[in-house]
């Protein structure tokens, strides 16, 4: 079972690190995860011209074990590490048309644990599929991927490790931020880039572990609904958990839940939920 430090006790007086948190990478280290994410996608929408609104539901469910491997490390603490996918099962619930014209519910099931899984999934499992320089902050200094220029480009928006770092010590309710961009690749976007900003929060130090607070923005979302729709996964919310102490990331428990009202008149909607649970494999 997936944990992840969420009950924490908040200090009445400010906390400070002693030292600024960083990442201290060892050349050697092998840092495994699981993960759990799902999504959900709910349209309400006339399916025919001039009918009625109806909501389809289209909704995915993935867990995957994965590992880190620090490959080697510089004098300035950047790491050079290497990620393995090492397990993973994908559930696929998609809308069909069923009896009568009705809409029906179809579940796909993808999982490395089968035979059929594994020969599907070979390409990608069980060999690196990612090589990335990280600094001590959590940083991405540069990266290659098997998936190509796309994958590379999302790794520098959504941070290997989730946060970015204080550049100095910090007291607990410090505050700072990042900039980055998101680039929509075909099939939803045509290779535009939007400006975004993270925004973190020390929230605790407690035995040992910072638990920081996330929180993403655009700088100027697109005022038309289908130009949003394909930004709602980035608008993460939540908390990173990284051991103070040993410098090691230890998980993060994010969600986005985003509703775009009228998005095909009156009456219609778009509702985007995300959940994403990372720790530490075995915890």
């Amino acid at each position: 079972m997936l944990r992840v430090f969420v009950a924490i006790v908040f200090l009445a007086a400010p906390v400070s690190a002693a030292e600024p948190l960083r990442f201290l990478w060892k050349a050697g280290e092998k840092h495994a995860y699981t993960v759990s994410h799902s999504t959900t996608v709910a349209e309400t929408a006339a399916i025919e011209a001039g009918g009625k609104p109806q909501t389809t539901v289209y909704s995915t469910k993935l867990t995957l074990a994965k590992r880190w491997e620090v490959k080697e490390v510089d004098a300035a603490g950047v790491g050079t590490l290497t990620l393995t996918i090492t397990a993973m099962k994908q559930e696929i619930t998609k809308p069909v048309v069923g009896k009568g014209g009705k809409i029906a519910a179809e579940t796909i099931v993808m999982d490395s644990a089968t035979p059929e899984g594994a020969k599907e999934m070979a390409a990608f499992l069980n060999v690196p599929i990612v090589t990335a320089k990280v600094d001590n902050r959590g940083g991405v200094v540069e990266a290659k991927s098997t998936g190509g220029e796309s994958a590379v480009n999302r790794l520098q928006a959504e941070l290997p490790f989730r946060v970015l770092l204080p550049e100095k010590a910090a007291e607990v309710n410090a505050a700072w931020d990042r900039t980055f961009a998101v680039k929509l690749d075909p099939p939803l976007g045509t290779g535009e880039s939007h400006a975004a900003k993270q925004t973190y929060k020390l929230r605790a130090i407690q035995n040992g572990h910072a638990v920081i607070g996330v929180s993403t923005a655009f700088e100027n979302p697109p005022a038309a609904a289908a130009d949003l729709q394909p930004l709602l996964p980035w608008l993460w919310e939540g908390d990173v958990f990284v051991t103070a102490d040993t410098g090691r990331y230890a998980g993060a428990k994010l969600k986005v839940a985003k509703t775009i009202s009228n998005h095909q008149g009156e009456g219609t909607k778009f509702e985007f939920a995300s959940e994403y649970v990372e720790a530490v494999a075995g915890k």
